[in-house]
């Protein structure tokens, strides 16, 4: 690989990145499973987690119109959750109400091997937010991520909405 072609090599919010991420959140709610959906708005809880009342503090910064993330993040979770399923990361399940995604018995030794302090503080946060959402059911969660667009800085959380984007 040239010098050019690791200039163009986009490591944040990539599918890598958020394929890895993912697997943190996958690995605390095995041997339960998630839809995509779920995991889009796991992700942005994951990193944003000082958006909610009484969250840790948040693993990425809290940049203006942060809720826009939600709007974007389907694909390249999608495209994350391809990757680590193609390392036996990750386990696609299909049944008759959709496509969920488990972690394998390959994820958690993986992510040990992970001792960097982002990893580290992913672990911890990704265990905090399924203490706090895993009760929640589907359209719980929704409510409340659609409920709180606003507070978390969306300029275009009110537009997606008349749209039904999320």
């Amino acid at each position: 690989m040239n010098t050019l072609e690791l200039r163009d090599t986009k490591l944040f919010n990539s599918p890598l990145e958020i394929g890895l991420r993912t697997l943190f959140v996958l690995n605390e709610v095995y041997p339960n499973t998630c839809d995509l959906q779920r995991l889009v708005y796991y992700d942005y809880l994951l990193v944003h987690s000082n958006d909610v009342d009484g969250g840790p503090k948040s693993i990425h910064p809290d940049v203006p119109h942060r809720s826009s993330e939600i709007l974007v993040k389907r694909e390249l979770l999608k495209k994350g959750l391809i990757l680590m399923s193609s390392k036996e990361l990750v386990k696609p399940i299909f049944n008759s109400n959709g496509i969920f995604y488990s972690a394998t018995e390959l994820t958690e030794p993986f992510l040990n091997y992970l001792q960097l302090e982002y990893a580290n503080a992913l672990r911890g946060v990704a265990k905090w937010l399924i203490e706090t959402f895993a009760g929640y059911d589907d359209k719980r969660l929704e409510n409340y991520i659609k409920n709180n667009l606003d507070v978390w800085g969306g300029e275009f959380s009110k537009e997606s909405l008349l749209r039904g984007k999320i």
